[in-house]
């Protein structure tokens, strides 16, 4: 099930699943909420937080900011249901286009992205800090219009 978050409970609700160190982390993510175009929900199973997703929406275009799915909670499909349910929101929304950006060496989320419709764009050399220095950004985009959904 998909929970929508709002500025007052989306840092007390998910700071189990953020790492002190996450990048973006919860504190700045949990402010992009007091803006109108900023929309995040999460899924839970039981009473644990098995993941959460963030965009910042304009007009008919969405930017995917953060999706986390709880370590735990990994190689379950829940990174997949989290993306189509709130893309189901979206459209609802009148979102249709969605833009992302992944990390080069995030294979399984760049693998992810593509099984659900998303094609790459473009690149952003040397954007992410990695521990040998720097990383390049693969740009995503997905046509919600074509898909229905993701």
């Amino acid at each position: 099930m998909l929970y929508p978050l709002t500025p007052s409970d989306a840092l007390a609700t998910l700071i189990d699943l953020y790492p002190p160190d996450a990048h973006p982390g919860l504190p700045f993510l949990a402010d992009l909420l007091k803006q109108p175009a900023c929309r995040a929900w999460y899924t839970a199973d039981a009473d644990q937080v098995t993941a959460a997703i963030w965009y910042l929406s304009t007009g008919t275009h969405a930017e995917l900011i953060d999706l986390i799915v709880a370590p735990s909670a990994r190689g379950l499909g829940i990174g997949r249901t989290i993306l189509e349910q709130s893309s189901s929101a979206l459209i609802n929304l009148g979102i249709r286009t969605v833009e992302l950006e992944v990390r080069e060496s995030n294979g399984a989320a760049r693998a992810l992205y593509k099984k659900i419709g998303f094609v790459r764009s473009g690149r952003r050399r040397n954007y992410y800090p990695s521990e040998s220095g720097r990383e390049d950004a693969i740009l995503m985009t997905c046509d919600l219009s074509e898909n229905g959904s993701l």
